[in-house]
């Protein structure tokens, strides 16, 4: 008698087992079909570029993938101090974006839209290297720090996420990781128009 609750208790066990491995297994394979969702959902966005002079050019957010990509690094602080970052990022060179409306001139200035109303101006300087970088430990300012900004649509190796900026988000980088401020790093972006400075004609005396 007690050979065969030993052996019920033996199949009890195994059944116990197996159902353990075959959940195991479907979560598994749950998560890595929710991950490769992840990476192909299609993502309807456009991307609306103007140059100077009026020139536009629309770019799907496929088509945006497709062209040039970098890999770097890059981080920010928020006005309180909060730091975030610095991640692996990955994207499309503004100046690869901006070239394909004519590019941009020391008298232009770049006006960055968003989906959310937010809009941020860059001027020429600024966008070639002009940008105060800080280290992510002590927010000690480094000058001069060798900055590239990026249209990015992924971070950490993942797309980014709603409250990251999905599906494009501006980004200022940095390979040695070095943070700028956060208002820089504009989310869901729109629209990029370059745009002349008006020249004042007028001379006094």
């Amino acid at each position: 008698m007690s050979h065969l609750r030993v052996g019920r208790k033996r199949s009890t066990l195994l059944i116990l087992v197996a159902g353990l491995l075959l959940l195991a297994a479907a979560l598994f394979v749950g998560l890595r079909q929710w991950a490769e969702y992840k990476h192909t959902e299609a993502v309807e966005w456009d991307l609306v570029l103007i140059g100077r002079d009026g020139q536009q050019v629309t770019l799907s957010y496929d088509e945006l993938k497709s062209l040039p990509a970098v890999e770097t690094r890059g981080g920010f602080f928020s006005s309180v101090g909060t730091v975030y970052g610095p991640y692996t990022v990955k994207g499309v060179r503004l100046e690869t974006l901006l070239d394909m409306v004519g590019g941009m001139s020391p008298s232009d200035v770049l006006f960055v839209a968003a989906k959310d109303g937010y809009s941020c101006i860059f001027d020429y300087a600024q966008l070639h290297g002009e940008i105060d970088t800080f280290e992510p430990d002590t927010l000690r300012l480094v000058p001069e720090g060798d900055i590239d900004f990026l249209l990015i649509f992924e971070q950490q190796g993942e797309p980014l996420d709603e409250n990251e900026g999905k599906p494009l988000r501006l980004a200022v980088t940095n390979p040695d990781g070095l943070l700028t401020e956060g208002h820089w790093w504009v989310k869901w972006v729109k629209r990029l128009e370059i745009r002349t400075l008006k020249q004042d004609t007028n001379s006094g005396g």
